[in-house]
């Protein structure tokens, strides 16, 4: 009797199996029908990453960041692939792998089903692992051009004095030095400043495919003026009043700071912040004047530069009404523990506006000052500033328009 029915079960095993085909095919047709595959590009490139390589290896030289890839998907699918982020992502695996050249195929990956990779551009990626050297390299600073005329470059230092440099063990060999470039081109003051470092061979040469740390170092650079070189201010003296009804709307000067030299540098040293020009007449002009003008120097005292003399702008204008103060010259900003010198303490400062408030001036309706903040021990050249109260007096000019600031540590408590 159990022969028999084991012999009826396996007569009818085919009918079964066929029977379960056709309704999986049935449902297969059903899914594909109600949602069924599509086929296009990824809307983004995929972060090619590098997984599995050994702390002891280094890549050499540069193999993609991005790949494109084509799909096909179910309908439903595509929304949550292009809705999250990393729902896939591109790799090659670099397991087990030492130093040589590979050619390595790129997989993709994803928590989410189904789909097929139709298409991967590129397909695989050709790369050189290397052994990995890592040593520690002294930092140079290395100064190129050369300071202002009448400046010279002192001592220079850098911070780190040493970085450590990785990459590759043949090209970490070649390594000489880490430099730092910095350029004082016309520098008048003292440089501090950040700057990027370099690995270079014995001979200079820049060496690329390492890894700095720390990628950049400080650079301190002493300016300072060379003995018997000065910058002052030009100061032009004028004499006499414009035609009536007009009057003197602005003095300007170029160059405003010439360098003097002298043999004798304690000549130099002695004079003021400002050298002023001979004296300009300015009785009865009616109309702007343009001039040069010669300074009045101590004798053994010369300007450094092809052009002896300075260019002098008048301006002329008709009178709305002006007037000249004699300002002293405040400070502001000055550390506490410090004091500061001026030379010279007062300056000219001619003013425009109605004559009735320009004859009503108050001694503080005007003030001239100059901000020494965040300014260290020294001599400094320094543009003043005009502080107006009333609203309808304007600043036509200043002369000297720059002063020399000394700032040493106070000698009483």
């Amino acid at each position: 009797m159990l022969k028999n029915s084991l012999t009826r079960i396996w007569s009818s095993l085919g009918t079964l199996l066929l029977s379960f085909a056709l309704a999986f095919a049935v449902w297969v047709s059903a899914v594909v029908a109600a949602d069924p595959s599509k086929e296009q590009d990824f809307p983004a490139p995929l972060p090619l990453q590098v997984r599995n390589q050994s702390s002891g290896l280094i890549l050499v030289g540069d193999i993609p960041t991005e790949v494109l890839l084509r799909l096909s998907a179910p309908v439903s699918l595509w929304d949550r692939l292009t809705g999250g982020v990393d729902t896939l992502k591109a790799f090659v695996d670099l397991s087990n792998l030492g130093p040589g050249e590979y050619t390595l195929p790129v997989q993709i990956e994803s928590e989410l089903r189904p789909f097929r990779v139709v298409q991967i551009t590129p397909t695989e990626v050709a790369l050189e692992l290397a052994p990995l050297a890592v040593r520690e390299f002294p930092v140079k600073a290395q100064i190129e051009g050369a300071p202002a005329l009448g400046f010279q470059a002192e001592e220079v230092d850098v911070d780190p004095l040493n970085a450590t440099v990785s990459g590759p063990s043949d090209l970490i060999a070649e390594v000489d030095s880490l430099i730092a470039i910095l350029d004082i081109t016309d520098a008048r003051e003292s440089i501090s400043t950040s700057v990027s470092l370099q690995a270079v061979d014995e001979n200079g040469v820049v060496l690329g495919g390492v890894t700095i740390d720390p990628e950049r170092a400080t650079v301190n650079q002493a300016i300072r003026q060379a003995g018997g070189y000065r910058e002052v201010a030009v100061k032009v003296e004028t004499i006499g009043q414009p035609a009536a009804g007009f009057r003197v709307t602005n003095i300007s000067v170029n160059p405003p700071i010439v360098t003097l030299f002298s043999a004798q540098p304690e000549i130099v040293a002695g004079l003021p912040g400002f050298v002023s020009t001979v004296a300009l007449d300015l009785t009865n002009i009616e109309e702007n004047l343009q001039t040069r003008l010669s300074l009045a120097l101590p004798q053994g005292v010369i300007v450094i530069g092809e052009e002896q003399n300075v260019e002098v702008l008048i301006g002329i204008a008709p009178i709305e009404s002006s007037t000249l103060l004699i300002l002293p010259v405040e400070v502001i900003g000055l550390a506490n523990g410090y004091e500061a010198q001026l030379s010279p303490q007062s300056v000219n400062v001619f003013l425009s506006g109605p004559s009735s408030i320009l004859q009503s001036l108050l001694p503080d309706d005007v003030r001239v000052f100059v901000d020494l903040s965040g300014l260290q021990s020294g001599t400094h050249l320094l543009e003043t500033r005009v502080e107006i109260l009333p609203e309808d007096v304007h600043l036509l000019t200043t002369t000297p328009s720059s002063i020399e600031v000394t700032i040493a540590r106070s000698t009483t408590p």
